[in-house]
């Protein structure tokens, strides 16, 4: 997005650059007189450009790299090239990333069911091809962040300088490299390893539970960490989203100052699709927890429990949903650790699902609109009976009166009993219906209202302005006058008095 504002602002900034520096022929031409060329298509005039550009540029420039900037169009076609490489590029890292985490699966799989021994040259030669894709992977990670050096430098108007790398390289960046260089080389070693002293659980005499020392493989746990790279996934689904490639979001990105990153893709799918993205957290959550939990257990203690991948699976689903019945516990610390990290991925998952359900479950404002109308219709229906019923019930009070009956009677107090039963209901009806007015009140409503308030001040405002500009053209009006008819005004100065004594005799 940053690159797209840079190209355009850029463009506009040499437009506007050679359009003050045209020569005196082209700002006094002659009419009819055309000093444009013709080109049959783009990439004609493209070539035209380039070799425009080749033969103003000097010699010794070209030949050691020296910097001359691209033009609008070629950065652009410059920048979609870099775009799809890029897409490449992950790609590649991708498919290195999964095989490297399946080759170490397969080997600790075949391990752990005695089919192939640690030393045997099949489990050799998969933990040397998950180094050699390790490598890969690395290499590959190199390759995204340098394209994504030079399409900052491309969209910059950078070319050809080796030197122009450190001015878009920042420390952030460094940093982002080196972490996620630091993430990837992780990987079980292929020769025997040293191991990491630990504690583990186990029942002792009497039920008790004693702690026992024992030795935890590094492979064990570098394996387990090799699970990281599962990031390399939402990367995939970032660069392949129409919504990162889509040059129009882009553009309209760069316009609005949004970045159109992967946050913005992932708020737009949790926005479009919330269940897809929280299911298949929660479900590769699920089952790479398990695994891990059931490498631990096996590593530190041959004889536990969680021989199966359906008891881990067991105590995985109960610690996520944070139930815990208690019929199966880790032992070991590091099977302990990865319970815990699952525990407080559980709560998160849990927490994003109900505020996704109580989304999805609220009313939108048009159904809300139409429901309160048809309540608010519901309940003048029962107020208008609720009115009937009081006036009928009145009305066989003042019949039964007249006839002569006792207030203590049955008819009596049947009848008081539903007047004031009519009573209370045509009561509560109109209440609620006015709560379910105040109800509709949202924050567009409460805009409707202040911007038609504001309209109708700015009226106002407008019709004092035109008075007072009228009580100012009949001021000056009389002004004028007053000037031009000194005599009269003379005149009726003289007459007044003598018609105010006439009108208004004194008394003595």
């Amino acid at each position: 997005m940053d690159d797209i504002a840079a190209v355009v602002s850029s463009g506009l900034c040499r437009s506007v650059s050679n359009l003050r520096t045209l020569s005196w022929r082209d700002q006094h031409k002659p009419l009819g007189v055309s000093y444009y060329t013709k080109y049959s298509s783009t990439d004609t005039l493209l070539t035209s450009v380039k070799s425009q550009k080749e033969s103003s540029c000097p010699r010794h420039v070209m030949q050691t790299g020296g910097s001359s900037h691209y033009s609008l169009s070629q950065r652009l076609r410059l920048r979609k090239d870099m775009l799809h490489q890029r897409k490449r590029i992950v790609d590649i890292s991708f498919m290195l990333g999964i095989a490297g985490i399946t080759f170490v699966v397969l080997d600790t799989e075949l391990r752990f069911s005695q089919t192939i021994m640690e030393d045997s040259p099949f489990s050799i030669l998969l933990k040397v091809l998950t180094s050699a894709s390790t490598f890969c992977l690395l290499l590959s990670i190199i390759a995204y962040h340098v394209t994504g050096l030079r399409l900052h430098m491309a969209s910059a108007g950078f070319q050809g300088l080796l030197e122009d790398w450190r001015l878009v390289m920042t420390i952030t960046k460094w940093v982002k490299l080196a972490f996620e260089l630091l993430i990837c080389v992780i990987h079980p070693l292929p020769f025997p390893a040293f191991s990491l002293p630990t504690m583990i659980v186990r029942d002792g005499p009497g039920g008790k539970q004693e702690l026992h020392a024992t030795l935890l493989p590094i492979n064990c746990v570098l394996t387990i960490l090799m699970f990281l790279r599962v990031y390399l996934l939402g990367r995939f689904v970032v660069v392949h989203s129409k919504l990162f490639l889509d040059t129009s979001v882009q553009s309209l990105g760069a316009l609005s100052r949004v970045k159109i990153n992967a946050q913005f893709v992932f708020r737009a799918l949790m926005s479009t699709s919330p269940m897809v993205v929280l299911g298949s957290w929660m479900l590769g959550t699920f089952f790479i927890n398990s695994w891990n939990l059931r490498v631990c257990e096996l590593y530190t203690d041959p004889e536990s429990d969680f021989i199966t991948y359906g008891q881990s699976m067991w105590l995985t689903a109960v610690t996520f949903l944070t139930v815990g019945y208690g019929d199966l516990v880790p032992r070991s610390y590091c099977a302990r650790v990865i319970a815990s990290l699952t525990g407080m991925m559980g709560v998160g998952s849990m927490a994003l699902t109900v505020a996704v359900l109580a989304k999805k479950l609220e009313q939108s404002r048009a159904e809300r609109y139409v429901h309160t109308f048809v309540q608010q219709v519901n309940l003048d229906k029962k107020r208008r009976h609720a009115a009937a019923d009081v006036v009928k019930h009145t009305f066989q009070i003042i019949r039964l009166r007249r006839a002569g009956k006792a207030c203590n009677s049955k008819e009596m107090i049947r009848h008081r009993s539903r007047l004031i039963q009519s009573l209370r209901t045509m009561h509560e009806a109109q209440f609620l219906k006015t709560a379910q007015s105040e109800f509709t009140v949202g924050t567009v409503e409460v805009n409707t209202g202040v911007n038609a308030m504001q309209e109708s001040v700015n009226t106002i405002q407008s019709e004092q302005k035109n008075l007072g500009q009228r009580v100012a053209n009949l001021e000056t009006l009389l002004l004028t006058m007053s000037r031009q008819c000194p005599r009269c005004v003379t005149y009726s100065n003289s007459v007044t008095p003598s018609l105010r004594d006439t009108q208004h005799p004194v008394i003595s």
